[in-house]
């Protein structure tokens, strides 16, 4: 991981940048989540089904709002992120929500918990700041039990090449490097950024898992996307699709389950 390190230093620098600035947007809406406590869409809760008293390993959790979100649904919830800004805020946020999470501060790359979960869930924008992920499925083998499920709920690959960004679809090592103002969310208009992105086929993301022992027991593509991202608008209450493609048929989102076997 080596060769790989100024590029994830690079991004650690960015979410620790980025998280107050979310903590805050209307985007991720944190006031009326303390409220409600509850920020998984339909697409991930149809697929992970009853997680109830079950262990739970959630990677790349941001600021916890998820990882709060499945310990109120009875899960023992560990989850994980490479920013401590984010874990932070994430433990605050559980102090205020009355919430039981163990929160880590880890880069998933470099996880060792000597512990295997019931469940590992993992979505929406994780997988492009990985650059190796054969060691991304490695780590998912090592933390689960036997029979176990692994949920990844993720935005579609072509996605980055229909928005036009002049991202790469097949991996490259060198990442799309990209520099900009604020983020993703409202807010923090004047904050600069870089950010190191790793494109993943779904051949690549299929073949990480496979090969370290994972069996594929589900893939399904969304023709939306349940989040208000750049460019888009509100096709159906709470499905939103890129402007430029609102009468095509397009994969916005997907669902993918593996087993250990």
């Amino acid at each position: 991981m080596k060769k790989y390190k100024k590029y994830i230093d690079i991004n650690q620098k960015t979410w620790d940048l980025r998280t107050p600035i979310h903590i805050k947007s209307s985007f991720y809406d944190n006031e009326n989540f303390i409220k409600h406590q509850s920020s998984l869409k339909e697409i991930e809760l149809s697929a992970i089904g009853k997680i109830k008293n079950k262990s739970l390993l959630h990677l790349q959790c941001h600021f916890g709002q998820d990882s709060i979100s499945l310990a109120n649904m009875g899960a023992n919830v560990t989850a994980v992120d490479f920013s401590s800004i984010a874990i932070n805020e994430a433990k605050l946020l559980a102090k205020q929500t009355s919430t039981n999470v163990n929160f880590v501060n880890c880069n998933v790359l470099d996880l060792e918990l000597n512990t295997e979960f019931d469940i590992i869930f993992s979505s929406y924008g994780v997988l492009g700041w990985l650059p190796d992920l054969f060691k991304w499925g490695e780590t998912i083998t090592k933390h689960l039990k036997k029979g176990g499920l692994f949920l990844l709920t993720e935005f579609h690959p072509f996605i980055e090449l229909i928005k036009g960004n002049g991202y790469n679809y097949f991996f490259n090592e060198k990442p799309d490097v990209q520099e900009s103002k604020g983020s993703y969310t409202d807010g923090g208009k004047n904050i600069s950024t870089k950010t190191c992105w790793w494109n993943h086929s779904l051949t690549d993301i299929f073949q990480a898992l496979e090969n370290n022992g994972l069996k594929l027991t589900l893939f399904e593509e969304f023709d939306y996307c349940p989040y208000m991202l750049e460019n888009m608008i509100e096709k159906e209450k709470g499905k939103y699709v890129l402007e430029i493609r609102k009468n095509l048929a397009t994969p916005y989102v997907f669902n993918l389950k593996a087993t250990k076997k």
